[in-house]
């Protein structure tokens, strides 16, 4: 941790303090159990808890990975905006990485934490006014396929479809993927961009997937061997690839004879060989609050009418779609 209270109450951030400036005794923010300094040569210095036996907002030590991406992320805030690191917020009772603004959360994720904890502290946030940005260390990084942690600290806009964030302390950037896509394998495609960390004014980029620009696209090619790798699934009765069957077979119809001549990919959450256009939800995705069911219609519509060696964002097919009904009306 990076705060602490001094004997006087009053809060000290190592951010912006000489430890040779620090005597005395200090004290958690939020438990009030004595914290001490710690002034290593592998770790920034950082305060520790004596015990964290009663303390429920810090739970484990901070990697050094953690405590020098907050460093950096909280310099680089404070070149435009109003920045707080480790603000205690008694309402909710927890402590956000950083507060940006007063009403903005930083949660710099840098380790694996359960589904139910990060939906209780997403909620917690936007239930009280905050908005809330996860951006992902490195073993969180998107690899070949989303897990479902992954999935649910996915964010989404109309401009870049669903999103991640990622932080990368090693070549000192920050990495904005859009445009994920999954094929019927469950891999994953995607667009990167790379900002150099100190790069412009930081919220300015955590807002560019809401920037108004030219229409993105990311090229996909039809995959020649999805029919052998959908017999193979449904041979080794694959759980996921009978019910997909089952449902070909309530409508009379058989998987095995799918045509697979064209690109099969979809945004995450759209199956395109069993979906249902009444059911369609953003429910599974925790940081999206957005009704993404249209983006799916139009999506799925396009798909089963043009050949698609291209995707594109979500305000794309809303477009297509308008001018479509506008050349019906005449």
């Amino acid at each position: 941790m990076l705060t602490a209270i001094d004997e006087k109450n009053k809060l000290v951030n190592l951010l912006e303090s000489s430890p040779g400036e620090l005597t005395g005794q200090y004290f958690c923010p939020v438990c009030k159990t004595e914290v001490v300094l710690k002034n290593g040569n592998i770790k920034i210095t950082h305060f520790a808890h004596k015990t964290l036996r009663n303390c429920e907002s810090w739970t484990e030590n901070e990697s050094v990975q953690h405590l020098t991406l907050k460093k950096l992320l909280y310099r680089w805030f404070k070149k435009s905006e109003k920045v707080e690191v480790e603000k205690y917020l008694p309402a909710l009772n927890q402590t956000p990485d950083l507060l940006v603004n007063d009403n903005i959360a930083i949660e710099v994720q840098c380790s694996p934490l359960s589904l139910k904890r990060l939906k209780e502290r997403t909620e917690n946030y936007q239930t009280h006014g905050y908005s809330v940005i996860w951006l992902m260390g490195k073993k969180l990084w998107l690899g070949h396929q989303l897990t479902e942690l992954q999935k649910n600290l996915m964010y989404f806009s109309e401009n870049r479809g669903f999103y991640f964030w990622e932080l990368d302390l090693e070549r000192k950037k920050l990495r904005l993927k859009s445009l994920i896509h999954q094929d019927l394998r469950g891999n994953i495609l995607h667009l990167t961009e790379e900002i150099l960390f100190g790069h412009g004014e930081l919220l300015a980029q955590l807002r560019r997937p809401f920037s108004a620009q030219a229409p993105l696209s990311l090229s996909v090619s039809t995959d020649r061997g999805l029919a052998h790798f959908v017999r193979q699934q449904l041979f080794h009765r694959s759980t996921k690839w009978l019910e997909i069957q089952e449902k070909y077979y309530q409508q009379g119809k058989n998987l095995l004879t799918e045509n697979f001549d064209k690109p099969y990919i979809a945004p995450p959450g759209l199956n395109l060989l069993s979906v249902s256009t009444d059911k369609f939800s953003s429910a599974n995705f925790t940081q999206i609050t957005q009704n993404i069911t249209p983006y799916y219609q139009n999506f799925l519509e396009n798909f089963k009418k043009n050949p698609q060696n291209k995707l594109y964002p979500p305000r794309f097919y809303a477009i297509i779609k308008e001018v479509n009904n506008e050349t019906k009306a005449k």
